[in-house]
C-alpha cells in the first residue's frame, strides 16, 4: 500500500473513532501505540493473519489486535461505505454508458466484468471442502468478481 493512500486511512479512522486515540489506564500507564492498532488491523486484513500471529511481532496481545479489527473495519465502512459501496445512480450509469460507448463502439454496457480465481493459501480447515474445484486440485480457490469502470 502507498504511504500517502496508508496515511489518508489512518488519519480518517483516526478521527472517527475514538478506540485509535492514545488512552491511559487506570494507573496512569498508556495504552498501547495507536499505530500499532492500525498497524495490525491491516496486517490482518492485508495477509490473511489472526490477532495471536501478530502478537510477538508487534508486541499487541490477540485481544487487542482482534478489537483493533473489528473497530477498523466499522470505522472503513462507516466513514467510505456511502461513497464507494453504493449503488450508482442514474447519471453515474449515464455517464458510464457513455464513456463505453465513445471509447470501444459497443452501446449498452456499464463496465467491464472480470472474473479471477483467487488461491486461498490460509483458508481455515473447516471451510476447505466450500472452497475446493475439482480443475484446480486439493487447493481451495475463491472467484473473484468485478465491474470495473474508467475512473476506478
Amino acid at each position: 500500500m502507498a504511504r500517502p493512500l496508508f496515511n489518508r486511512i489512518i488519519i480518517a479512522v483516526t478521527n472517527y473513532d475514538p478506540f485509535f486515540h492514545n488512552n491511559t489506564d487506570c494507573t496512569g500507564r498508556e495504552g498501547i501505540f495507536p499505530l500499532i492498532k492500525r498497524t495490525s488491523a491491516i496486517h490482518q486484513l492485508a495477509y490473511g493473519v489472526n490477532g495471536n500471529f501478530l502478537d510477538e511481532y508487534m508486541q499487541i496481545s490477540e485481544r487487542s489486535s482482534r478489537m483493533a479489527l473489528d473497530h477498523f473495519c466499522e470505522a472503513v465502512m462507516q466513514i467510505y461505505g456511502p461513497k464507494f459501496l453504493r449503488k450508482p445512480t442514474v447519471t453515474d450509469i449515464e455517464k458510464l454508458y457513455r464513456h463505453h460507448e465513445e471509447k470501444h463502439g459497443f452501446p449498452g454496457m456499464l463496465g467491464n466484468l472480470d472474473c479471477t480465481d483467487w488461491e486461498w493459501f490460509s483458508c481455515p480447515y473447516a471451510f476447505k471442502g466450500q472452497y475446493v474445484r475439482r480443475d484446480h486440485g486439493s487447493n481451495s480457490f475463491i472467484l473473484l468478481e468485478a465491474v470495473a469502470s474508467q475512473d476506478l
